[in-house]
């Protein structure tokens, strides 16, 4: 069997086992908000399960071009896009003029020239967002489940649940998948707080890994294959996050920019309640670490900060960018090791 053939098999595999799961057994009723008697009546709005995953675009936030050490990032991105059946589009970004990044620097004392360059890169992506109905925005480095196009349907609904978006379902113009009433939808992060009033959405997924690596408790690190949509308390890293094009607008015309990293900028302002923020707990998205020596980008100059036997992806069950990179019919797992083992 050749590599195409055999990255169809995996994704029939992974779609069918999702579909007995979650239609067959009924275990799409989000706790909390519905009856499964009632849930049964709602259709599932599958355009969520698109290669945009319900949003009108994906954009991804990678430089133009990079060491030779670093070019897994954005090549493993797009073959596992191409993997997974996702529409990834990565824009190439302005020559940043370095009057431009030290202004970004000048306002927080010890920010670096990377966190700067991020900002940029972020904004330029935020800006593309204003001209879109919705955009996922995804870091370079970010790996997802094997099965996230069967994932997002059941995620779409609880949003609209939580955010009570579902009791417009039946009106003359038909709601995007996610709804209208959020701001920013952060699929991607390391960690959230969750808020159980109002109570979240509570869904069975047995995409959910056995154990994970969080700061929330109730999650790990077992989390039992449950997966929490609620506000967020206050998430940090973005890795991926969905904004509608009123909220990026928002976000482009604010005057503060740069007085925090950008993942804790937006913690902020979610945090304040200054927009309205979901979170998806365990996430969806993860950043992925390469094999070999662990590297970053400071000032323009590589810096080694360790070395990774093997490549692994934390909290994410069946790795999109392992899974790409293996033949073979067999799914692989690469999140390294259970907590009680380490």
């Amino acid at each position: 069997m050749n590599s195409l053939q055999s990255s169809r098999f995996k994704n029939f595999v992974v779609v069918a086992f999702l579909f007995n799961v979650f239609i067959l057994t009924g275990h799409l009723r989000p706790a909390n908000i519905l009856s499964w008697a009632s849930w049964r009546k709602l259709d599932l709005d599958y355009s969520a399960a698109n290669a945009t995953l319900g949003f009108e675009s994906i954009v991804a936030v990678a430089p133009n071009s990079v060491p030779v050490q670093l070019r897994w990032r954005k090549e493993g991105l797009l073959k596992a896009a191409a993997y997974s059946g996702l529409s990834i589009a990565v824009p190439p970004q302005p020559e940043w003029p370095n009057a431009d990044v030290e202004a970004l620097m000048a306002r927080k004392e010890g920010m670096g020239r990377g966190y700067a360059l991020s900002w940029l890169g972020h904004l330029h992506a935020l800006n593309i967002a204003t001209t879109h109905s919705s955009t996922l925005i995804l870091e370079d480095d970010t790996d997802w489940d094997i099965g996230i196009r069967a994932q997002m349907p059941q995620i779409a609904e609880a949003v609209r649940n939580l955010t009570g978006d579902a009791s417009n379902a039946t009106s003359i113009m038909p709601l995007p998948p996610f709804g209208t009433e959020w701001d920013i939808l952060w699929l991607g992060h390391c960690g959230d707080s969750i808020i159980f009033d109002p109570p979240p959405i509570t869904l069975p997924d047995p995409t959910v890994p056995p154990y994970i690596n969080s700061w929330e408790k109730t999650l790990s690190p077992y989390p039992e294959r449950k997966r929490y949509i609620h506000w967020s308390a206050g998430p940090i890293c973005t890795y991926a996050y969905a904004v509608t094009g009123q909220a990026a607008r928002k976000l482009v015309g604010r005057d503060d920019h740069g007085v925090e990293s950008f993942d804790v900028w937006l913690h902020i302002l979610c945090k304040g309640r200054q927009i309205r923020c979901v979170t998806v707990n365990p996430e969806l998205f993860h950043h992925h670490e390469g094999a070999g020596p662990k590297v970053s980008l400071a000032a323009g100059s590589i810096l080694e900060e360790g070395f990774y036997e093997k490549e692994y992806t934390e909290n994410i069950w069946h790795s999109a960018r392992c899974n790409s990179a293996v033949p073979g019919d067999e799914l692989v797992t690469c999140m390294g090791k259970e907590p009680d083992s380490q």
